[in-house]
C-alpha cells in the first residue's frame, strides 16, 4: 500500500527539525464497501468499521506515526455532512450541473471506475470486462473562477 512512502517522508521531515502534521484518512463510504458487506454476509456499517479498526491496529502495530486525533473518516456523519454543505453552497451558486458523460462500468460490481481501476480493459476488483456507459453526473464549473485565480 501507500502508507510506507508517507510515513518514511514524515520522518524523514522530522528529522531534518521540520513540524510534520500526518493525519490519517479512510475512503471507506460507496459500493465497494457495501459490496464487500453483503458478499460477507453483514451490513455495511459494522464491517466498515470493524475493517477501520483492524487497519487502524496494525499500523498501530507497525509504529507508523499518524496524529489519530485528527483522523477522518468519509463514512461518519460528521466528515460527509461538510461534503452536503460544501455541494449545497456550489449548487446555490450555480457551479455545478448536470449532464450524461461515458464512464467505465463494472457491469459485475455495477459501479463506476476510475481509469486508473481498469487494467487492460477489465475492473481492477473482479477483473470483469469494463463497458463505458453513458449516465447523468454532476459537474463543477471550474472555470467559472480561471481568471480571477489567475490573476491574484
Amino acid at each position: 500500500r501507500n502508507y510506507t512512502i508517507g510515513e518514511v517522508i514524515s520522518r524523514y521531515q522530522r528529522m531534518l527539525g521540520k513540524n510534520v502534521q500526518q493525519p490519517i484518512g479512510w475512503d471507506a463510504f460507496g459500493l465497494p464497501a457495501e459490496g464487500a458487506a453483503v458478499k460477507n454476509n453483514t451490513a455495511p456499517a459494522p464491517w466498515t468499521y470493524a475493517n477501520i479498526d483492524y487497519m487502524k491496529n496494525q499500523l498501530k502495530l507497525l509504529g507508523f506515526g499518524y496524529d489519530w486525533d485528527r483522523e477522518v473518516a468519509t463514512c461518519k456523519p460528521d466528515y460527509y455532512r461538510w461534503e452536503q454543505w460544501f455541494f449545497t453552497k456550489l449548487y446555490e451558486k450555480g457551479l455545478v450541473y448536470k449532464k450524461t458523460s461515458a464512464v467505465n462500468w463494472c457491469p459485475n460490481d455495477q459501479t463506476v471506475l476510475a481509469n486508473e481501476q481498469v487494467i487492460d480493459g477489465c475492473c481492477w476488483r473482479c477483473d470483469t470486462k469494463v463497458e463505458r456507459k453513458e449516465i447523468p453526473q454532476w459537474f463543477i464549473k471550474i472555470t467559472a473562477y480561471a481568471d480571477q485565480l489567475l490573476n491574484d
